[in-house]
């Protein structure tokens, strides 16, 4: 069976193992933006920004919908 057919059939509403790793990379992604603040350089900022679509890309690998979800949200 095709790895990626079978992650298909598991989201984040029905997997508890995809759950986990998805709210994992969501809470990576609110401490990059909690750690920056007004003396955050242009460099860190745009860092973050990278380190967050990377993050999502990870995400829409376990979940494409919730994934794409993520990325229209902003």
């Amino acid at each position: 069976m095709d790895i990626k057919k079978l992650n298909m059939e598991k989201t984040y509403q029905t997997c508890k193992l995809i759950k986990t790793k998805i709210d994992n990379h969501l809470h990576e992604m609110a401490i990059l933006f909690a750690n920056l603040g007004t003396d955050s350089t242009q460099e860190e900022i745009k860092e973050a920004y990278l380190q967050e679509s990377y993050l999502i890309d990870t995400i829409e690998e376990l979940d494409p919908v919730k994934g794409r979800s993520l990325r229209t949200s902003y």
